[in-house]
């Protein structure tokens, strides 16, 4: 096989691990963008990309582990609270997912739930309680007909006592890749033809 072929055989392979790639609407679904001491927790207004209605607890390593990094929150703040954020992006389908998990050390009043685009709500911990040192965390994933934009809210829907359900790792990820994603794999597709075809001239 001469350099050339090599080449353009290399780039179709590399084409689709390229259009594979998911675009992630949502802006920090792992919670790390807010800086959260180890063995620290606060409450928010806001964090980045999130509204808190009225606030969001952020935890780091207290009463729990995060599912992935360091960070994670807990709705039902001082009293049952909410967090929202608008997606905006191309419609199409999309990969709705996140990881939840009842408070470590407390009785069924970690209900949690969702809502997205005016939908009804969606529960996903109902009178669960959880009795070990850390979480058992659980994964919740849909796929999602998206229009083009959607307000995302998880709200703490249990008994308000400040021991709510704990969120990590959401994620709102397009299962259609970008349009540039089809022009590369049809570049590929036409060097490798015209490859092929120059090869055969020159038997």
């Amino acid at each position: 096989m001469n350099c050339f072929l090599k080449y353009v055989v290399s780039a179709l392979f590399a084409t689709p691990m390229i259009a594979s790639a998911a675009v992630d609407l949502v802006t920090n679904g792992s919670f790390e963008a807010d800086s959260q001491t180890s063995n620290t927790w606060n409450i928010y207004n806001s964090l980045t990309g999130w509204t808190g209605s009225p606030n969001i607890e952020l935890r780091n390593n207290v009463a729990g582990t995060a599912y992935e990094g360091g960070n994670f929150v807990e709705l039902d703040t001082y009293s049952n609270s909410s967090m929202s954020q608008l997606l905006i992006g191309a419609s199409g389908q999309y990969q709705f997912s996140f990881w939840y998990s009842a408070r470590p050390g407390t009785g069924a009043t970690n209900d949690l739930s969702f809502t997205f685009d005016g939908s009804a709500p969606v529960t996903v911990l109902n009178g669960v309680s959880n009795a070990g040192s850390d979480h058992n965390w659980l994964n919740y994933s849909t796929i999602i007909n998206f229009d083009g934009n959607g307000l995302l809210t998880f709200d703490a829907s249990g008994i308000s006592d400040s021991y709510g359900g704990s969120l990590d790792m959401i994620s709102f990820t397009s299962l259609i890749p970008e349009p540039e994603t089809y022009g590369m794999l049809l570049a590929g597709l036409g060097l490798l033809g015209f490859a092929a075809h120059r090869r055969k001239q020159n038997i």
